[in-house]
């Protein structure tokens, strides 16, 4: 899982994004995670846990670090108030949505996923119901995004037991995606393949004698990237490199 322990609570290797999503489709609770055979209803599952049901609940779609269990676990638990720890988190398939990175750097030193609209393209994602309390922890943890609705008619959605939701939420960045420079987005890939593909994007010379903040071992560079200074130089050279392109998702089709 990318857990490290050198803080006592442990946290999570920046080089690891996304972290493991569960092996099956099931439902998480607290520190366990139950793999399910859907057909008999994530319901008779969540009211076992005694926790609220499916209608009671929005469905979120994820595409990054939020299909992880370990990553859900704590920000529910660094919400100010109680979370229940009881997730459905189900495979699924999202169309005509591409996923690309993100043009900020987190906090944590990463670049995370963002999500845009391409048509044709089919998305392997997770599926998560959220009761009221653990939609507004999500929310709080992602600063750098919006969570929009999208149609299940234009960007249909399908999970692993056959359900089509009609709609969804899915996080989309504020700032936009990355690109090559000369307009096409970057493939969503690990954060080392990342770094090299932005070290050759230019100089990027935060760095002493115009060395790029993206070159050498990656482990230097995430440990750069956590440093609030350079996640603001970061977005700002993003955007003023080309490197950022803005995503609309005003239809399936654009951006």
């Amino acid at each position: 899982m990318g857990l490290s322990q050198a803080d006592g609570a442990g946290h999570l290797d920046p080089l690891l994004y996304p972290w493991d999503p569960p092996v099956a489709s099931g439902v998480m609770d607290g520190d366990d995670f139950r793999s399910l055979e859907l057909s008999a209803g994530l319901d008779e599952a969540l009211a076992q846990a005694g926790a609220a049901p499916l209608e009671a609940r929005s469905l979120v779609v994820s595409i990054g670090s939020n299909s992880s269990a370990d990553v859900m676990r704590r920000k529910f638990a660094n919400y100010h108030q109680p979370v229940s720890a009881v997730l459905p988190l189900v495979r699924g398939h999202l169309h005509n949505i591409a996923v690309g990175h993100s043009a900020h750097v987190s906090k944590a030193g990463y670049i995370a996923a963002a999500p845009y609209p391409l048509m044709g393209e089919c998305t392997a994602v997770w599926l998560s119901w959220l009761d009221d309390v653990q939609l507004m922890a999500l929310d709080e943890t992602e600063p750098n995004y919006r969570r929009i609705r999208l149609d299940g008619e234009a960007c249909p959605l399908v999970a692993d037991h056959g359900e089509r939701p009609e709609e969804f939420s899915l996080f989309t960045s504020r700032w936009g995606a990355l690109t090559d420079g000369d307009g096409r987005k970057l493939p969503f890939v690990d954060q080392p393949a990342l770094f090299g593909l932005l070290a050759g994007s230019g100089t990027g010379d935060l760095l002493e004698e115009g060395k790029s903040v993206f070159d050498g071992s990656p482990q230097l560079v995430a440990e750069h990237l956590a440093t609030p200074a350079v996640q603001a130089w970061a977005r700002e050279w993003f955007s003023s490199a080309g490197l950022a392109a803005p995503v609309n998702f005003d239809g399936p089709g654009a951006g």
